[in-house]
C-alpha cells in the first residue's frame, strides 16, 4: 500500500523513505535539512527548492521535477511558502518495472537516473503528475482510493522514459555516464526554452545561440535522443497550446494560431490537420 504524507512543519519527521509512498510538503519556515535519499522524484508546486548533492547544486523551479538516485547525501533547501511533492519509490518497485521494461537484459541493475531538472509537460510522467496533484489538491478521497494505481503508472513512466533515452544513448554508442548526463541536461535545457518561448518566433539559430551549441550538433544530436528534431518538438507544444485553447476558449481560430507562435492561419490549419487528422474549427465542435 502507497503511503501518503503531510508535513507543514519546519523540522519535519519522516517515515521510512524506502517505501512506496507520496510526501506532500506546505513549508510555513525556511527549512535546510539533509538526509540519505532513496529513488525519488522531486515535484515543485510552488516556490523553488535547492538540492544539494556532492558539487552540485541543482534549482528546480515551479513546474519542474528532479529525479534523485538511490543512498546519496543531499540537502535540501526550501522557502517559507515552498509547496511540492516528493515520490519515493522503492528499489523493489524500480527493479522489477525496470526488468519488465528493458529490451536487454545486460543492463545493470538497478537502474541509473540522469539528475537533472526538467519541465513537466505532456508526456507520460507530466500527464500523471497532472493527474496526481489534481487529485491531491482536489480530491484526495479518491486519490487515496486509486494511489496504488496511480503511482505504479507514475513510475512505469519514469522507468520507460530512461529505458528510451539510454537505448538512444546506446545506439549513438555513447558509454560513459558524465557523457550522458551532459546530453540529457543539453537536451532538457532544450526542451525547457522551448516549452517556455512556444509563442515567440524561433528558429534553430535562436535556440542554438540560446543553447550555445551549434546549430548542426543541436538538430543532430536532439533528432537521434528523442526521435525528433528542436523545431517539430516546438511545432507539438504549439499544437497542444492550441488543442486546448479550442477547447476552452472562445476566442477566434485565427487568435488562437497567432498565441500559439503560428504566423498565420493558413500555416496553422494545414499543420494542425496534417497532425491531429482534422482541421481546427472541426476539432473545436467534437
Amino acid at each position: 500500500m502507497v503511503k501518503l504524507e503531510k508535513i507543514t512543519t519546519t523540522y519535519p519527521k519522516f517515515s521510512s523513505q524506502k517505501e512506496n509512498k507520496i510526501l506532500y510538503t506546505n513549508h510555513n519556515e525556511d527549512i535546510s535539512i539533509k538526509y540519505k535519499s532513496t529513488y525519488t522524484l522531486k515535484f515543485v508546486l510552488e516556490g523553488h527548492k535547492q538540492y544539494q548533492l556532492g558539487n552540485e547544486n541543482i534549482k528546480v523551479l515551479k513546474n519542474q521535477y528532479l529525479i534523485l538516485n538511490g543512498n546519496e547525501s543531499i540537502q535540501t533547501e526550501a522557502k517559507k511558502g515552498t509547496k511540492g511533492l516528493s515520490f519515493f519509490l522503492s528499489p523493489k518497485l524500480i527493479n522489477e518495472i525496470y526488468k519488465y521494461h528493458s529490451k536487454n537484459n545486460s543492463q545493470s541493475i538497478p537502474l541509473k537516473f540522469y539528475e537533472c531538472t526538467q519541465m513537466k509537460s505532456d508526456n507520460g510522467v507530466g500527464v500523471w503528475l497532472d493527474k496526481m496533484t489534481h487529485l491531491l489538491v482536489k480530491n484526495t478521497f479518491i486519490l487515496n482510493h486509486h494511489i496504488d494505481d496511480c503511482f505504479i503508472k507514475l513510475s512505469e513512466e519514469i522507468v520507460k522514459e530512461h529505458l528510451a533515452i539510454n537505448d538512444n544513448f546506446r545506439e549513438l554508442n555513447i558509454i560513459k555516464y558524465d557523457t550522458k548526463k551532459a546530453l540529457y541536461k543539453f537536451i532538457s535545457q532544450t526542451k525547457e526554452y522551448l516549452n517556455d518561448n512556444c509563442s515567440e518566433k524561433i528558429s534553430l539559430d535562436t535556440i542554438s545561440q540560446t543553447i550555445g551549441v551549434s546549430k548542426y550538433y543541436l538538430h543532430r544530436v536532439f533528432n537521434e535522443i528523442n526521435g525528433c528534431t528542436p523545431l517539430e518538438y516546438l511545432t507539438s507544444i504549439r499544437l497542444e497550446k492550441a488543442k486546448n485553447k479550442l477547447l476552452f476558449s472562445k476566442k477566434p481560430i485565427f487568435e488562437i494560431a497567432i498565441e500559439c507562435g503560428f504566423d498565420n492561419i493558413s500555416y496553422f490549419s494545414t499543420v494542425f490537420k496534417k497532425q491531429i487528422g482534422c482541421s481546427p474549427s472541426e476539432y473545436r465542435v467534437k
